[in-house]
């Protein structure tokens, strides 16, 4: 018995001699950079570089009754197609735009017209991986008086951020108020949409 346990104790004594006796191996490590690099060209030579304002809503409004017109009633927009406003803004500098309805006019056939008001709520502009940070309406809802020779500015941007973005018109509805008697036909109305650069001022300013 006594000779089993010294036995036993040599063991473990030698195991721990073994197990703490092992060397710790280090292994050898080391680091390299590399770069990446690119070129971004003036708007002398990039073509992509601009401002341009590539689509804005149309409003059918459909069959109208003569007494919602005489009456000041309002009818809405069946939107399905062309009910956006995409813009483009892909220049070389932190310059915002300027989005307008520089001008209206009654809907008109012949010397026949019919006055009144368009009034149409805008989503967000959206890039297609996200929102348009800086790109705004004026106001939740937009109206537009037919006609005006009044600019109405709708939107703008601080500039501060670049590319293409859309806003989708989700409902537009129109209210009439006049009374001139009219003619059976189609009458049509338009809506003049001007973008333009902001001034560099105006664009510190609204950031």
């Amino acid at each position: 018995m006594k000779l089993f346990s010294k036995l036993n104790l040599l063991t473990l004594a030698l195991g721990g001699v073994l197990i703490l006796g092992v060397p710790a191996v280090k292994a050898d490590s080391t680091n390299q950079q590399s770069t990446a690099t690119l070129n971004i060209q003036d708007e002398s030579t990039d073509t992509t570089a601009k401002l341009s304002l590539d689509s804005v809503p149309s409003f059918p409004f459909g069959n109208v009754k003569t007494s919602t017109i005489f009456n000041g009633g309002s009818v809405g927009a069946a939107l399905s197609n062309s009910n956006t406003v995409v813009i483009t803004d892909t220049r070389l500098s932190n310059i915002g735009w300027n989005l307008a309805v520089t001008n209206t006019t009654a809907f008109t056939n012949g010397d026949s017209k019919i006055n009144g008001t368009i009034q149409f709520t805008p989503d967000a502009f959206q890039f297609t991986d996200g929102a348009a940070e800086g790109w705004t309406w004026a106001n939740s809802q937009t109206s537009l008086t037919l006609p005006s020779s009044t600019s109405n500015q709708v939107a703008s941007s601080t500039g501060a951020k670049k590319g293409t973005a859309t806003s989708t018109i989700k409902n537009a509805s129109l209210k009439f108020n006049g009374h001139d008697a009219i003619v059976p036909g189609s009458y049509t109305a338009n809506l003049t949409w001007n973008l333009a650069a902001a001034t560099k001022e105006s664009s510190v300013e609204s950031e």
